[in-house]
């Protein structure tokens, strides 16, 4: 029979148990983190295909400016541009019969990026 003498001195350290329940624990936490990173990435790529939109479209309504409106037809221009990615198609209406003069423009922008397809329009009157 073997006599075992305890001597005394304590093991410090961490159980196998103890790792794996620490390891699952920082893998839930890193995975919840990169998950969040990942869609403020996604959000800003979508804000920036918005602000180019809406820079887009504030040319095509300047640029309108420069040409004799009241010549055009109303409805949908037939001349549809495409800029990096974004289309820009241009609406003219006359809202008021007592003043034909002014013109209702729209120009609407669509394009397809990280999130889909998408479109934005702004509107004024001329």
């Amino acid at each position: 029979m073997t006599n075992w003498k305890f001597s005394g001195k304590m093991q410090v350290g961490f159980t196998l148990i103890e790792v794996v329940i620490a390891s699952i624990i920082l893998a839930i936490v890193v995975t919840g983190i990169a998950a969040f990173f990942m869609h403020i990435v996604s959000m800003s790529d979508r804000m920036d295909d918005q602000g180019r939109a809406i820079e887009i479209c504030r040319e095509g309504i300047e640029s309108l400016r420069t040409q004799d409106i009241l010549s055009m037809n109303d409805g949908w221009q037939p001349t549809s541009e495409t800029v990096e990615g974004f289309t820009t198609s241009i609406w003219i209406d006359t809202p008021y019969d007592e003043y034909p003069e002014a013109k209702h423009v729209k120009c609407r922008v669509t394009w397809s990026g990280a999130a889909g397809a998408d479109s934005l329009s702004l509107s004024t009157i001329l």
